[in-house]
């Protein structure tokens, strides 16, 4: 036979507390975020210039 979890317990390890939020925990968090940010506009901005390096002098040449 199997043995059978109590499923209530395996789902409130999952599920994170919820409750106020410390002025500590809000700054943290903002800064992940802002970071977040940042590394994604720097990504945006590594592909765009990669695109443009790979394109090189031939942007300028294609035919009409």
């Amino acid at each position: 036979m199997t043995k059978t979890h109590d499923t209530k317990s395996a789902i409130a390890a999952i599920q994170p507390r919820t409750g106020p939020e410390s002025a500590d925990q809000a700054k943290a968090r903002n800064l992940r975020n802002i970071v977040l940010g940042l590394s994604l506009v720097g990504f945006v901005i590594l592909i765009f210039v990669v695109t443009l390096v790979k394109l090189g002098g031939n942007i300028v040449n294609r035919p009409l």
